[in-house]
């Protein structure tokens, strides 16, 4: 047995190791393509019916939000007037984030605090929008969600939207602040997510679209918005969580966080605090969402093959040391 720990050895176990890895950044190398293979790890399956469970009534399962706000969100919640309308209040809170100003863009992937500024600044992209709104309506007792929608099979290529609860009327709210529009059907009501996605397929001629401003508008008129939307309107899915602050705070998050964004979200997945991805299950996305549950699979198994050869790795060095302090 002591002739099989030797450094040679060592070497062998170490290019065990690096050789799938090195394989999977040359096929997944591209930024939307490593979004992938994070969301791959966090896939799972749901119906229609089961995401449309009401705002007053989240599923057990669903992380929500229970952290104390930051200072720097505490100062700007504004008290509403409009306490009955859950989308008025929303609205004139997010107007605190200059929507009426155009954006610089650029991902800016830190804490909710550092995001506020960052977007007051013109900064940011869809998600970091999400992540604020979700913080707002924790501050504001509005209950919130997140859904996205992809464009390349629930990879990177995609787009981050908000659903705010109108306890009144006891519907969800679709609210896409950072393109700048909020989905109205011929009624002139406000529409969920599911009625915007289900209305694109059936006729995308009855949806209005409510701008927030004309100058942040994220597209060139309705047409080019609702082109978009309907480009991925088979593979829609919901973040399983709002509780961004509590994410922020979470001890191993935060120490990861000052390494890089990716070490961030890996530890989040292993710590299990990085939200599941619920994929809406059709007929016409099952070939999409096989595929990713293949490949979540397959990420699974390498991670625990990595484990099991680190743990093997690290008792070689430790037997290799010993025996040399043995000789000495």
């Amino acid at each position: 047995m002591s002739k099989l720990v030797s450094w040679r050895s060592c070497l062998i176990v170490l290019a065990m190791m690096i050789l799938p890895v090195g394989l999977l950044v040359a096929n997944f190398h591209s930024g939307t393509e490593l979004v992938r293979l994070r969301n791959a790890m966090v896939f799972n399956v749901i119906s229609i019916e089961q995401s449309q469970w009401p705002g007053d009534r989240f599923p057990a399962s669903f992380r929500q939000e229970d952290a104390p706000l930051p200072d720097a969100i505490a100062d700007v919640i504004i008290k509403s007037q409009h306490n009955d309308d859950a989308l008025k209040t929303m609205l004139q809170q997010a107007a605190v984030l200059k929507l009426d100003q155009r954006r610089r863009g650029g991902a800016i992937q830190a804490d909710v605090s550092t995001t506020l500024a960052q977007i007051q600044q013109q900064r940011g992209y869809c998600a970091d929008y999400t992540e604020i709104i979700n913080v707002f309506g924790h501050a504001l007792d509005i209950p919130t969600r997140e859904w996205a929608l992809a464009f390349d099979g629930f990879g990177g290529h995609g787009h981050a939207i908000n659903e705010i609860w109108d306890q009144q009327a006891k519907r969800w709210i679709m609210l896409d602040v950072f393109n700048g529009f909020y989905p109205l059907n011929q009624q002139q009501q406000p529409m969920s997510v599911l009625e915007f996605k289900q209305q694109l397929i059936a006729d995308r001629s009855q949806i209005i679209l409510k701008r927030l401003s004309d100058q942040t508008f994220g597209f060139k008129d309705d047409a080019q918005a609702l082109d978009y939307y309907y480009n991925g309107r088979h593979q829609f899915y919901l973040w399983w969580a709002n509780a961004n602050i509590s994410y922020d705070e979470h001890l191993l998050i935060k120490l990861a966080a000052k390494v890089s964004p990716h070490l961030e979200q890996m530890t989040a997945i292993i710590s299990g605090q990085f939200p599941p991805l619920m994929a809406i299950a059709e007929p016409e996305n099952l070939h999409m969402i096989n595929t990713m549950q293949r490949l979540k699979l397959m990420l699974w198994v390498l991670f625990f093959y990595e484990l099991l050869l680190s743990l093997l790795l690290l008792v070689m060095l430790i037997t290799l040391i010993f025996r040399k302090r043995a000789r000495t």
